[in-house]
């Protein structure tokens, strides 16, 4: 039985509706802790709603070909190609181990106030409230390319080659999400990785955060 305050407990403490956000601008949000079938809006701003949605292919054209980009500059400026693909398998070890932290940390936090509920599904908690939702199931670039562009004036100069591969880690944990949603996947590992992130959904949403690998669960023991 869970107890005190947690993200799963969330509308024990809080109630599902239209909650403020930004100004004028309104969040309608589900009880995440209960999946339904289907799909709702959630923005009442129809060119609002349509940024919040995201087909596959979008994220793949424009981080295939980056991720490439950035490796093949790193090969450009001198870098051998034992380096560029030791940075490229870093960018790949840096981005799992991001992906287990936002998904526990900043996704799954329990909010404390209105504006976080509000946040909170804006970022997740719609996707939790309706998990079958099929325009939910990759991030929009509204979201992921000013990160992009933050990691990249940060590091991403620095080290192309990680970010490259940082990049391409991104990008096949998005199309692996997506088509572990989609139904059943055909190789034994994928059919793993789906059961395992459906019982994050429908379960214990409190474990299982790794969705491209169960690796950080079993370091930090929430498996």
């Amino acid at each position: 039985m869970r107890t005190g305050r947690s993200w799963a407990t969330t509308f024990a403490r809080f109630q599902a509706g239209r909650t403020p956000f930004l100004g004028p601008i309104a969040i309608r949000v589900a009880d995440w802790s209960r999946p339904q079938r289907g799909e709702a809006p959630m923005f009442e701003n129809t060119w609002l709603e349509r940024l919040s949605i995201a087909h596959p292919a979008v994220p793949f054209a424009v981080y295939a070909p980056a991720g490439v980009w950035f490796a093949w500059r790193a090969l450009a400026s001198g870098r051998t190609p034992a380096r560029v693909a030791g940075g490229y398998l870093a960018g790949l070890v840096i981005w799992s181990l991001l992906e287990y932290v936002a998904h526990r940390a900043s996704f799954h936090h329990a909010p404390t106030s209105r504006l976080q509920l509000a946040f909170g599904y804006l970022m997740h908690g719609v996707h939790h409230a309706y998990p079958d939702d099929s325009r939910r199931w990759v991030m929009p670039l509204g979201v992921t390319v000013p990160i992009a562009i933050v990691l990249y004036l940060l590091a991403g100069r620095l080290a192309p080659a990680a970010f490259g591969g940082f990049l391409h880690g991104y990008l096949t944990y998005d199309l692996l999400h997506y088509f572990i949603h989609r139904g059943r996947l055909p190789t034994p590992l994928g059919r793993f990785l789906r059961q395992y992130h459906m019982t994050h959904h429908y379960a214990t949403p409190d474990r299982h955060f790794g969705v491209s690998s169960p690796f950080w669960d079993v370091v930090f023991r929430t498996r």
